[in-house]
């Protein structure tokens, strides 16, 4: 097959855009490589797959997949099950593509039972069918944001276009006056794409909520924001661009940054991509350089840097959910942030501890199913609530 061809594969895969036919095409190639043809194709072909650089480490990639090549051995000489990947491919290479992708889990556990029973699923918890903002007024009004709703799109000031990328986004039409403040709502499951009037990109993921004003004047860019999103900042030295959260103000020129307000409930985290933000808190504040990370603590009045895994950081505006050394109780958590999940009852527990990523599911089920098959947990989805086995 000709390498451009395979680059194409590979992409669509990584866009997750690829069919079935295209998927089992790219998979028939890979069987036909050996272990050297592949690594020697990977070198060649890295530069054109698009990887977000931020997200992908090669080294670590390379680390895994030794890893792999050497349990791969170890199970086919004694006859055991693997228990680094949580998916099947029928050669070395496909797994390799999986590794390239870091579509990959890692599983603490020494005691793996390959014997239990399939999962049981009663009923169903899924992510909505349509992705559909909610916009508020300064009056009160509220509006679903739809292209099937013009009057919706008329009344917020919103067009819906899509990028270079082919994202949905929701651009916000310059309006008279810069008092009048809107705020724009990502419903639960939902994870939205917004462009404001100065040309800043934000993502919003599950359930976040921005705050902006229908026109930026000649001072500060200030948006409030509750909740957790990647701000892509369109740079103006004259006029700085202000987050504001209910613990933290962060201050920046035009960067790349993540915040994360409402998944540790007391305290924000400011991780930084590109560029320089000063993060404050009262009197207090830290500035940032790229790949750190500032945690706000309002009880303490203090801001604590540390180095930031951004693979795990940025994970969620990719599609994936990333767990990093979590048990059970943990990773339920960063599940129930996106699916609508009334009650969560742990039955059993052991020492498991999930490390790695995997994309989000539409449905539930489809999300315990992967993890039933690294551990020794069963999962039970009944009215809304998750039973743990």
């Amino acid at each position: 097959m000709q390498e451009e061809r395979l680059c194409y594969l590979l992409s669509s895969y990584f866009r997750n855009t690829i069919s079935r036919m295209e998927l089992k095409e790219m998979l028939d190639c890979l069987n036909e490589l050996d272990e050297s043809d592949f690594l020697s194709l990977f070198d060649r072909i890295e530069e054109k797959i698009p990887v977000r650089s931020e997200l992908f480490d090669r080294d670590r990639v390379m680390e895994q997949l030794s890893h792999r090549i050497a349990g791969d051995k170890e199970d086919s000489s004694n006859g055991r099950r693997a228990n680094m990947s949580y998916i099947k491919w029928g050669s070395l290479a496909a797994a390799v593509a999986l590794f390239y992708f870091s579509i990959f889990f890692l599983v603490k556990n020494d005691k793996i039972q390959t014997n239990q029973p399939k999962q049981v699923f009663d009923h169903e918890i899924a992510l909505p069918e349509q992705n559909t903002p909610v916009l508020t007024l300064a009056t009160g009004e509220q509006y679903l944001i739809s292209a099937d709703n013009p009057k919706s799109l008329e009344k917020g000031g919103v067009t819906i276009v899509k990028d270079s990328n082919g994202m949905v986004l929701y651009q916000m039409k310059n309006g008279k006056g810069g008092s009048e403040k809107r705020t724009f709502h990502s419903p639960k499951g939902s994870a939205l794409a917004l462009k404001l009037t100065d040309g800043t990109k934000v993502h919003l993921n599950s359930g976040a909520s921005l705050t902006y004003p229908v026109h930026f004047g000649t001072g500060n860019r200030t948006v409030f924001l509750d909740g957790e999103a990647y701000f892509d900042v369109a740079h103006d030295p004259t006029k700085p661009f202000i987050v504001e959260t209910k613990q933290t103000r962060i201050k920046v020129l035009g960067t790349q940054f993540n915040v994360s307000s409402n998944l540790t409930k007391t305290k924000t985290l400011t991780t930084l991509i590109r560029g320089k933000v000063e993060v404050s808190l009262g009197s207090n504040y830290k500035v940032l350089t790229p790949g750190m990370q500032a945690q706000s603590d309002p009880k303490q009045q203090q801001i604590v840097l540390s180095k930031a895994d951004l693979k795990e950081i940025l994970a969620w505006r990719d599609g994936f959910f990333r767990f990093t050394e979590d048990d059970i109780k943990t990773v339920l958590e960063k599940v129930k942030e996106w699916y609508d999940i009334k009650e969560i009852k742990i039955q059993s527990s052991s020492t498991d501890t999930f490390t790695g990523m995997v994309k989000r599911t539409k449905k539930l089920s489809g999300l315990f199913g992967q993890l039933e098959k690294i551990s020794n947990y069963k999962f039970k989805i009944q009215d809304g609530r998750v039973l743990v086995m």
